[in-house]
């Protein structure tokens, strides 16, 4: 009986301490700093007063990302990354005496971005977790343009503008970011991250550039 006793207190102390190694683990992390490969698909759009005008411009984002471990449970997730954004209008406008004038808009705007996000780690296994994180993000604007069409019943006009020339688009940019990814067998990841604008689009507008982004990756 005593014997049976201690077994089942060793079996509650081992459930134990597995529970607390999954949710929070405070040892030394097995490397430092883990780099890591990251391709996404962006679905971006335009939010604030008059968005509803506009619809959302899907895009690329690709770049490096660096963990910097500092427990197995917790570290800081940065990198640097291509992530392409915008908007995209269609619909009817009068433009002096010309009433009913077709118009439609691309306006592509594409940042290097720098994340800082405080990343939590839930450890399955040895060799796979789920990160949660969140944190701020600063972007600058490395290509900004609005391609103009406009067509009538009788012409047809192609313009192309710089947005992020002098009273014209921030170039610079930050926002909030947060989402999950999930590292299988240390290298191969797989994850989802929101981006909430902060800062206005420019001067004058009232708008912010939101995105929901899809991305997978390999770490080195």
């Amino acid at each position: 009986m005593k014997k049976i006793i201690i077994s089942i207190l060793v079996s509650v102390i081992s459930v134990g301490m597995s529970a607390q190694s999954l949710f929070w683990d405070s040892s030394d992390p097995d490397k430092t700093v883990t780099l890591g490969a990251r391709l996404g698909w962006n679905f971006a759009k335009m939010a604030g007063k008059g968005s509803g005008l506009f619809d959302g411009r899907n895009g690329l984002s690709f770049g490096a990302a660096v963990d910097v471990n500092l427990i197995k449970s917790f570290s800081v997730n940065t990198g640097l990354f291509f992530s392409m954004k915008g908007a995209k209008y269609e619909g009817e406008m009068s433009v002096g005496d010309m009433n009913g004038m077709k118009v439609s808009s691309t306006q592509a705007v594409n940042f290097l971005e720098l994340p800082v996000y405080a990343s939590y780690h839930l450890r399955f296994t040895p060799m796979s977790d789920l990160q949660i994180f969140a944190g701020p993000y600063f972007g600058v604007g490395v290509y900004g343009k609005m391609g103009v069409k406009m067509r009538d019943m009788e012409s047809f006009d192609k313009k192309k503008v710089n947005l992020f020339s002098d009273n014209g688009y921030h170039r610079w940019q930050y926002g909030i970011g947060f989402g999950m990814s999930y590292t299988h067998a240390e290298r191969y990841v797989i994850g989802w991250q929101y981006q909430w604008g902060v800062r206005d689009v420019a001067e004058l507008m009232d708008n912010q550039w939101n995105l929901f982004q899809l991305s997978i990756g390999y770490n080195f």
